[in-house]
């Protein structure tokens, strides 16, 4: 967890910010506009289709028996930076994408992390911070980052479940992972956000059951072999141009429980930050699904979850807007969340080595003018 850190700089604590705002609004999401989408494809070489298609939502015939999930999965393949493919899809849609008024680039697991953080409930974790001109970058560190990918060994069914209630389209059967770019104001804070989506569901509402009624036993076909690049300048993104954009309305969260009752208030955090408004809950018994799939629409429990956790979000950003203002100083800095004395706090460390890889003619064209502080 402390690898390449330096001097502490800072700890935060969720009672004790450094950063008071003169007013408490309320913490919203605005302006929220889908910008970029890609999925991986599933080839040695880091390969992205742009912009993709998220697997559709198709609800197999029950019952269904479930395979344990794998201890490994197929993943994407690193490239040079993990924000590479973000700006290959953002620049391959939007050519001309001004990055200057930007605040804040992060994927929605790191702002789950803050927002946990933030309500006195998290688990250790680290993520890197850099700043380009005005814009901060979150990196979850990359233990996590992998963790969160292939899922944790005793996942039991998850990944089978998704794979079961969904069908990857033509021309991209070949696709895994589609990811989401999306542009929004939080509290204050122009972001841009990206996030898996596990689905869509069909614009007029019907979704057509799949012709089989048992998930495939067979492994994910092999990646084709490339030649391997062991030493810098590592692998850049290659980009294809498949695939169709998506109304974002239509874009659905999958989740399967063993249990009678879904505990929905885990997700409704992951939900609201990228405003996912249809959740697929299944429920099984040692992965034998036997009971119909619930599509639910989120829109209203969404709004309930905004006004009942304003606190909290108005604390997050708190600690986003401290964490801001050491980057701004530092450059770049590691934030890792831990206990002192038993109270949770944020130990914010000066960062060795060196700066995320990110190419100099990315920065040269994305940023053409400094935005403000």
């Amino acid at each position: 967890m402390l690898k390449g850190v330096d001097k502490l700089l800072r700890n935060i604590y969720v009672e004790f910010s450094g950063v008071q705002e003169e007013a408490c609004e309320a913490v919203t999401i605005k302006n929220y506009e889908s910008i970029a989408s890609y999925s991986w494809k599933n080839i040695e070489h880091p390969t992205i289709y742009v912009p993709g298609l998220p697997p559709k939502f198709t609800p197999p015939i029950l019952p269904v028996q479930l395979q344990n999930d794998q201890l490994t999965r197929s993943k994407p393949r690193s490239p040079a930076a993990a924000v590479d493919p973000l700006f290959e899809s953002l620049l391959h849609q939007h050519p001309n994408f001004d990055m200057s008024s930007i605040h804040l680039v992060t994927d929605r697991n790191s702002l789950r992390k803050l927002l946990a953080f933030a309500s006195n409930r998290s688990e250790k974790w680290r993520i890197d911070v850099d700043m380009i001109n005005n814009t901060m970058f979150f990196n979850l560190w990359e233990e996590f980052r992998l963790m969160m990918i292939n899922g944790h060994q005793n996942s039991g069914y998850g990944h089978a479940f998704e794979d079961c209630v969904t069908a990857r389209e033509p021309p991209l059967e070949d696709s895994m992972h589609h990811e989401r770019i999306v542009r929004y104001e939080l509290g204050g804070l122009e972001c841009l956000v990206r996030f898996e989506a596990d689905a869509y569901i069909s614009a007029n509402g019907s979704n057509e059951s799949k012709e089989h009624s048992a998930i495939p036993s067979s492994d994910p076909p092999a990646p084709k072999p490339s030649r391997p690049v062991l030493k810098p300048p590592y692998k850049l993104v290659h980009v294809v141009s498949r695939g169709h954009n998506v109304d974002p309305d239509l874009i659905a969260e999958i989740k399967s429980c063993s249990t009678l009752k879904f505990n929905i208030n885990k997700t409704l955090p992951q939900l609201w930050f990228s405003q996912t408004k249809h959740l697929c809950v299944g429920r099984h018994k040692e992965g034998l699904v036997t009971e119909k799939l619930e599509m639910k629409d989120m829109g209203e429990e969404l709004k309930k979850w905004e006004a009942s956790n304003q606190e909290h979000l108005i604390n997050m950003i708190r600690v986003i807007r401290e964490i801001r203002e050491i980057a701004k100083t530092a450059g770049k800095c590691t934030i890792i969340c831990t206990l002192i004395d038993g109270v949770k706090c944020l130990r914010v460390y000066n960062r060795k080595g060196r700066d995320m890889a990110i190419r100099p003619e990315v920065v040269k064209r994305c940023w053409r003018t400094l935005g403000t502080a």
